[in-house]
């Protein structure tokens, strides 16, 4: 029988073991552009149009930003949920797929609101842009009521990452080196969700020391309950994100949990042994990260900052 290689084994191991901890979920927002370029011959200056690419906004709508703004908010709620992989595919751990699937159908429940408050201001919009754009006004940028309603959209599905078995019956071959390619694309997002959540840590455990840290006259230096919070967040749903079973990092979660154990944020600001305590301990947990991250560009989780 011969042999199969190292690398293969273990790459398939650690590939197949991550896609059964995980879902891929595919999630497409849309809404209406506002904006359109405009002919430089539109536009009089002193310059080399050649060098010039202007655009106009097409509605002045506070409507319009507030649904961007939220859309924001659920691509901020599935970057810190989910786990790194393919553009425009979130990787979920199973763990959290009920609540992620309630939170989207919330998202869109109050999406369709927003949606709803900006269509009713639309007619009223486009009447104040004619105004103000004047001779940059052009009517046909502005479509029927319908067809702008069909631009928002928010739709999500759960699809599976794998080797269609048809490709079997027409090529073995094939269906063995994209079997290959398919672990080790799970293997490398292991790899990057590893390093991801290292680093994520690392730099929530450095804010919370440097935040403890006395000031320049002695006194203590001022955070936000964020300080606090975003770490203690972390430190909830790390068994649920830790689908490559990180035994090293769990060890500093595990540490960093019993640290935080009955410390609240006014415990940091008012007392100043548990003040030191703390930050001692975020210091010493800063350093073993910092053994344990690998220095390369790549995906972080983002978190409020101060």
């Amino acid at each position: 029988m011969a042999a199969v290689p190292m690398h293969l084994i273990e790459v398939q191991s650690m590939g197949q073991d991550l896609a059964q901890k995980t879902v891929c979920v595919k999630v497409r927002l849309g809404r209406l552009g506002n904006t359109r370029k405009v002919s430089n011959s539109q536009v009089e200056v002193d310059t080399d149009k050649s060098l010039l690419l202007i655009s106009k906004h097409l509605l002045d709508s506070k409507e319009l930003r507030t649904i961007a703004n939220f859309d924001g908010e659920i691509r901020r709620y599935l970057y810190d949920t989910c786990l790194p992989f393919e553009a425009g595919i979130h990787l979920c751990p199973l763990a959290l797929l009920e609540q992620m699937e309630g939170k989207l159908r919330e998202f869109a429940a109050r999406r369709r609101d927003l949606v709803e408050t900006f269509l009713t201001a639309y007619p009223t919009l486009c009447q104040e842009a004619a105004k103000r754009l004047r001779s940059l006004y052009n009517p046909a940028d502005y479509p029927p009521l319908e067809y702008v309603a069909q631009q928002f959209t928010l739709i999500w599905q759960y699809i599976s990452f794998g080797v269609p078995d048809q490709l079997r019956e027409i090529s073995t071959k094939i269906w063995h080196d994209e079997r290959e390619k398919a672990a080790e694309m799970m293997a490398e997002a292991g790899r990057e969700i590893q390093q991801v959540l290292r680093t994520a840590m690392g730099e929530l455990v450095k804010h919370m020391r440097d935040r403890l840290k006395d000031g320049p006259e002695g006194k203590p230096l001022r955070f936000k309950e964020t300080t606090v919070s975003n770490l203690v967040e972390f430190l909830g749903t790390f068994d649920f994100r830790n689908v490559t079973d990180d035994a090293e990092l769990k060890g500093l979660v595990e540490k960093a949990r019993a640290m935080l154990v009955g410390v609240s944020a006014d415990d940091l600001r008012t007392t100043s042994g548990v003040r030191a305590k703390v930050q001692q301990g975020m210091a010493d947990l800063a350093a073993e990260l910092d053994t344990m991250i690998v220095k390369k560009p790549g995906r972080k989780f983002r978190f409020n900052e101060e």
